[in-house]
């Protein structure tokens, strides 16, 4: 099954968060979505740009193979706009209804990384709205330092620190720990079917 493989957030998005695809992908595009696939949730991982190479694969293959496996659609940014601002992570957007499925998508993404570079890689980011914040970092804290408690070290960037209306929460550790950590935060993010 080919499908569709798209790079970059839409020139006119703001957050990307609850956007369906089809809003933003090229309509001319082979690979673009029938408008009958409809997706409500994406879940933004900021990769550091070393690691890219091996998440793309050669003519875009292994993210075809991925989003092929977990029933997702991932877009990566661009050369036009690669990294998320101010920072030098590159975008890796998982989209799909199904947390469980994007949930799928982030470990393999991550284990992807962490079979090629397993020496470097100990450090991803994501993506949370401001509004999510809180279901993040919980009533006095108690969520993230339950997220804290899973890998090496979490951090919630204060307000502004990020595109307009996202927050950056950087997440460090083993493989292991990183996904495990990010499982959490798609739980908190996103309500369950």
């Amino acid at each position: 099954m080919d499908e569709p493989l798209s790079t970059g957030r839409g020139k006119s998005e703001g957050s990307a968060f609850g956007t369906a695809p089809s809003d933003t992908m090229d309509s001319a595009d082979p690979n673009a979505m029938d408008e009958d696939d409809v997706y409500d949730n994406e879940f933004i991982l900021l990769v550091p740009d070393e690691f890219m190479g091996c998440v793309l694969g050669r003519g875009g293959q292994t993210i075809r193979r991925l989003q092929w496996q977990t029933h997702t659609t991932i877009r990566v940014s661009n050369a036009d706009e690669p990294f998320y601002p101010g920072t030098n992570y590159r975008l890796v957007t998982i989209i799909s209804s199904s947390t469980a499925a994007m949930d799928a998508a982030q470990q393999l993404i991550l284990l992807q990384i962490a079979q090629n570079y397993s020496k470097n890689f100990r450090e991803v980011a994501c993506v949370v709205p401001d509004d999510m914040a809180g279901r993040v970092i919980g009533k006095g804290g108690d969520r993230i330092q339950e997220i804290r408690n899973c890998c090496q070290n979490a951090e919630l960037a204060n307000r502004g620190e990020g595109a307009q209306g996202e927050r950056i929460m950087t997440v460090s550790g083993n493989v292991q720990q990183i996904t495990k950590a990010l499982r959490m935060v798609i739980d908190l993010i996103f309500p369950h079917e």
